[in-house]
Order: C-alpha cells, then sequence, then structure tokens
C-alpha cells in the first residue's frame, strides 16, 4: 500500500494540512520548527499508534484544541483503503477503516508499513535490547502471518508466569503448566525470527554488494537463553532451576522477551569498530534491507520516513545511501532544511516536493526554492 493522501489537522502546529503524495519520493523542506517533523510524526502515528518523539499523546493536540485528528488514503493494485484516527486530551482513540469503525491498532498496522530514520535512531546501535526486538519484530509481522498471533500468546503467557513469580515461591503444577507453554511458544518465535533475520541478511548482503566494509558484517540471533540450550526439554529445564532466582527478581530471566540481534566485524560489534558516519549508513542499509523484504513478501508496499537526512553525512555518505534508495520499491518521505541537500540524487520525475512554513504546506513545482 502506497499513501495516496494525507490530512491532519490540530495535530502539533499543523492546524489544518492536506497533501497528495508522491508513489516514489516526497521531500519536505522548512525551517528547523516549522512542521517538517510534524507531518513525519502524523504518518508513523496512523501506523503506530503512538508517536515517536514523546509518550504523552496529550502534547500531540494543538493546544486550545481537544483533540487531533488524522486521515489517509491508501492504494495498491486498484484497490484503496481509508484510515481515519482521532485522539483527545483524555487519550480517548477512535479508529475507523473504510468507514467503519475498529478496535485495533493492529489493522492499521498491517496495511501501512511504516520505518523511521531519525538522527535518534542510533539507538539502535547503542540502545538495549528492545530497541533491535523492535526492529526486527516489525519486519517480521508484515512478513509472516502467523508471528502476531504467536507473539501475543506468548506474551500472554509470559504475563502469567511473572504474577506467578511474584505470588508464589514454591515451584508446582501451576508453575509446570505454565512453563510447557512458555517453552512451547518460545521456540516457535525463535524459528519465525531465525527465518525472518536469514532473510534479512541475505536483503542486506544484496542492498550492499559494493560496499566491502559492509560486507564483512554479520548478523547472530540470539534467541534469549544459552545458545547450547537447543531443545524444548532443556529450557524447561533451565527455567525449573532458575525459578528460585526468578522468583526473588519477580521476573522470568530467560526466554523470547530477551532476544537480541548483534551485527559484528571479526566477533566484534559494529559500534566498536565502525565509525559514527559509517554507522549512519550501515543504519540505513538495514532500513532499506528490512523494506525489501517487507517489499518481496507479498503485496505490501512499505513506506520509508527519513527526517534530517542530511545530518551528519558527508557528501560521499550521502551519495552512498541514495545508492541505496534509487533501487527501493518503496514510498519515501524525506525531511530537509535545505532541497539542494536531497535533489541532485534523484530524478525530478521520481519525486514531489513540499514547503512547511509556519504548520502550512505548500507545493512546489521547481527546485530553486520558489514556491507556488
Amino acid at each position: 500500500m502506497s499513501l495516496l493522501s494525507l490530512h491532519a489537522s490540530q495535530f502539533r502546529n499543523l492546524t489544518a494540512v492536506s497533501f497528495n503524495a508522491h508513489p516514489q519520493f516526497n521531500l519536505i523542506v522548512g525551517s528547523n520548527g516549522s512542521g517538517k517533523t510534524s507531518l513525519l510524526e502524523a504518518i508513523y502515528y496512523l501506523a503506530h499508534g503512538r508517536s515517536f518523539r514523546t509518550n504523552r499523546p496529550q502534547r500531540l493536540v494543538q493546544h486550545d484544541t481537544d483533540a487531533f485528528t488524522l486521515h489517509a488514503k491508501l492504494g495498491a493494485q486498484q484497490q484503496t483503503h481509508s484510515l481515519g484516527l482521532q485522539r483527545d486530551k483524555q487519550g480517548e482513540l477512535v479508529l475507523r477503516l473504510n468507514g467503519a469503525n475498529v478496535n485495533r491498532l493492529a489493522e492499521f498496522a498491517a496495511l501501512l508499513p511504516v520505518q523511521l530514520i531519525t538522527p535518534d535512531s542510533f539507538r539502535l546501535f547503542f540502545g538495549g535490547p528492545k530497541e533491535r526486538r523492535q526492529f526486527f519484530d516489525m519486519g517480521l509481522f508484515h512478513v509472516e502471518p502467523n508471528f502476531f498471533g504467536c507473539w501475543l500468546r506468548f506474551n500472554k503467557v509470559l504475563k502469567q508466569r511473572n504474577a506467578l513469580l511474584k505470588t508464589s515461591r514454591h515451584y508446582d503444577n501451576q508453575f509446570q503448566y505454565w512453563d510447557e507453554q512458555f517453552v512451547a511458544l518460545a521456540f516457535e518465535l525463535q524459528q519465525l525470527r531465525q527465518a525472518y533475520v536469514t532473510q534479512l541478511q541475505q536483503a542486506f548482503a544484496e542492498l550492499t554488494a559494493a560496499d566491502t566494509l559492509l560486507q564483512q558484517l554479520s548478523f547472530q540471533l540470539q534467541q534469549g537463553w544459552p545458545d547450547k540450550l537447543n531443545t524444548p526439554e532443556q529450557l524447561l529445564q533451565l527455567l525449573q532451576q532458575s525459578f528460585a532466582q526468578d522468583s526473588r527478581m519477580g521476573f522470568s530471566q530467560y526466554g523470547p522477551q530477551k532476544a537480541d540481534l548483534k551485527i559484528k566485524k571479526d566477533q566484534v560489534s559494529a559500534e566498536e569498530v565502525l565509525s559514527r558516519g559509517q554507522l549512519k549508513v550501515l543504519l540505513f542499509a538495514l532500513k532499506i534491507a528490512q523494506n525489501n523484504v517487507i517489499r518481496d513478501s507479498g503485496q505490501k508496499q512499505p513506506l520509508l520516513l527519513i527526517d534530517d537526512l542530511a545530518s551528519e553525512l558527508d557528501q560521499a555518505s550521502t551519495r552512498q545511501i541514495f545508492s541505496y534508495l534509487r533501487d527501493i520499491n518503496s514510498q519515501v518521505f524525506i525531511t530537509a532544511i535545505n532541497a539542494e541537500q536531497v535533489t541532485p540524487f534523484i530524478a525530478s520525475e521520481q519525486q514531489a516536493m513540499f514547503h512547511v512554513e509556519h504548520g502550512q504546506l505548500t507545493a512546489r513545482t521547481d527546485n530553486d526554492g520558489r514556491t507556488t
């Protein structure tokens, strides 16, 4: 699905903004604080039901108003969908899909695979395992239909086990029952994740075939328990052996909720051997490779949101990133302060350009800074 159009009202500093999107590249230019990032945030919110800038949704509602509204039209292969979302300052959320109310954000997410790259995306390397789990699980959600149901079931079992750990000090039949469920789902999740990471690594290798440095990197999925324990019976035994310590700590130490993805060069973590500029190129390559896996899996066309693309990039790195982007079969939204940071790398017929100022959006028909 590509984004055909977006309307945002009372969202951040966007009082009422509408635009029709280009199916390939959409460049959003404007000074700092003009509302560029807010446009990306609105698209992201439709897909994820949360902001990438704040955990407090009331901050997204424009001052002196009660709620914000987002509406988008999506289209692919003669099929269109209408998505509507409204959230008020009290946190009440209303979702409408093709004119009907829906209760689950997962229905929006399934239609709108959205990935984001911001200056904060370095957390993928320097943050905790949760950042990397969210990264590969997002891709897996869009390529493997069985993943989300398995993930939900496992998390219910994990929640039940952790609740028991806080109230019981004796391993009994109840624990035995939940641990058996835990182990079965843990191995099912691990198999799905490993198959996906193998796909991701292959797509990454194809994308970066001309880059000698990135070709030296290896992907290692850590399952969340010792690698030598490779049967359900062995993991079940580990849970039983660690029960006393788990009970004292109040949570489960082992399991797929602890999984991580390590990217290494000669068995050393990439963040320890690559420069910041090289890490940014790696970050783009990972996100674009995941985009390509999602794209190649079926009918979905992913969206890639890039905020402040030129930040910390020299000309050579920018050129390298656009060599990846040119072959992407996805819709891309890029913000920049100056159009000249991006336009030399994209053919004019492949892009639409928009200028943002004081929360107002204007389409541009040329690259010299004049608005129409």
